[in-house]
């Protein structure tokens, strides 16, 4: 059962609860926020706006949009407090959405975070990650993988084998887009590197130690920059999201070389290593 800290006074009960993988609920200063341990936020709703993206590295990861303004269908690894998932659904309404979650206790907070009841276009699916990719083929525009445990990101969410099934499981010209907190960032980004053609984006987001990858399938180019900043100014007549700093951050990748291959041999050595 899941504790609920109303303030840092009970942090007490939340180191408590912090010393297992179940989740935990703190309220303070007109949030609700998702911990697996008291020092790691996994996700955070502001009450009085339960659909803003209140963490900006979700922003990022909404970047998604400077690609594929109407996705057909996102696929989703990791729930956490739901914050995505309601995003995109009050704000892509044409767009299925099918979310994977491990944890039964995790899925079991979703009306503490207003996250939607299942219906024709949403669903959440209590399932580990990298069967969820395995079992799809050329079947998301895009696909969010944020998914973590109390100890970080999970093995079976960032093997080789794993960035193989996301870009099997997406569909032609689409997008992955990762949250990565990995003290092995290096050899992570290689194994996407490999299982995408060396097609990835790593952005640095406003408010946060993670990085957000973007990597592409297919044909699809990032646009030039005065066609990326049309989309921005677009994109922000409908979504209540800055996509400045994304957008930099892509045409400052381009410059150097997109997609060619900046492997070294360092970075191959620690892939072996660390698979």
């Amino acid at each position: 059962m899941s504790a609920v800290v109303h303030s840092l006074d009970d942090y007490g009960r939340a180191s408590e609860a912090s010393r297992t993988s179940a989740p935990f609920l703190c309220e303070e200063a007109g949030t609700v926020s998702l911990h697996f341990e008291m020092d790691g936020v996994q996700s955070q709703m502001c009450v009085d706006s339960p659909d803003l993206l209140a963490l900006g590295y979700t922003r990022t990861m909404m970047g998604f949009l400077l690609f594929h303004e109407h996705p057909r269908h996102i696929g989703m690894i990791g729930l956490g407090g739901g914050s995505l998932p309601k995003y995109c659904y009050r704000h892509l309404p044409q767009t299925r959405i099918s979310v994977a979650e491990i944890s039964p206790e995790v899925i079991a907070l979703r009306g503490c975070f207003h996250v939607p009841h299942d219906d024709h276009r949403f669903t959440v699916l209590c399932e580990d990650g990298a069967d969820f990719v395995n079992r799809h083929r050329r079947q998301f525009d895009v696909l969010i993988v944020d998914g973590f445990d109390i100890s970080g990101q999970p093995p079976q969410l960032c093997s080789r084998h794993f960035y193989d099934d996301c870009y099997s499981a997406l569909a032609p010209d689409g997008v992955l887009v990762v949250n990565m907190c990995d003290c092995h960032f290096d050899a992570l980004i290689f194994r996407m590197r490999r299982s995408f053609q060396d097609r990835v984006i790593v952005i640095d987001p406003e408010d946060s130690s993670n990085m957000i990858v973007f990597a592409i399938k297919g044909d699809i180019q990032v646009p030039q920059y005065e066609q990326l900043l049309e989309r921005q100014k677009f994109l922000e007549h409908g979504h209540p999201i800055d996509f400045t700093r994304t957008v930099q951050q892509l045409q400052q990748e381009c410059e150097k070389g997109l997609w060619q291959s900046s492997l070294s041999a360092d970075r191959c050595t620690a892939d072996r290593f660390f698979s």
